[in-house]
């Protein structure tokens, strides 16, 4: 997820690319109203949103009792994000902006760490704004 319309399809297509089914969502109130959310086996969530910020956002999705890897990504605030993925939870962190597979790299690495059985889908789905 993230505030960027062009950021969110470009992840979503990057994604989406490497064979991982995708959902990306507007804001954290359409992500948390997703009715499948326990069926995600990783969240991507931008630091910097409208409405509650990333941090709070997981934190929400935690209090609902879902512990899928989370990784932080943002542009802003180079120096801090790791101590602010490591501070709210989220498995790893990536900065803005992504080069080349840097984000699918680091969501092999989470699912790998989190023993997730890792199958591409035979066909990905995107949506750019929910």
């Amino acid at each position: 997820m993230d505030d960027s319309a062009a950021v969110r399809q470009s992840l979503a297509l990057l994604i989406g690319a490497r064979g991982f089914l995708v959902d990306a969502f507007l804001g954290s109130a359409d992500l948390l109203a997703a009715p499948d959310l326990p069926g995600y086996a990783c969240f991507v969530i931008d630091l910097k949103l409208d409405g509650p910020n990333g941090s709070d956002l997981l934190a929400a999705l935690r209090q609902q009792g879902l512990e899928q890897p989370a990784i932080l990504i943002s542009g802003w605030d180079v120096d801090s994000l790791e101590r602010v993925a490591v501070k709210s939870g989220f498995s790893a962190q990536v900065q803005k902006p992504m080069m080349d597979n840097s984000i699918v790299d680091e969501i092999l690495k989470v699912l790998s760490a989190a023993d997730k059985l890792i199958k591409p889908a035979p066909e990905s789905k995107t949506s750019s704004g929910k």
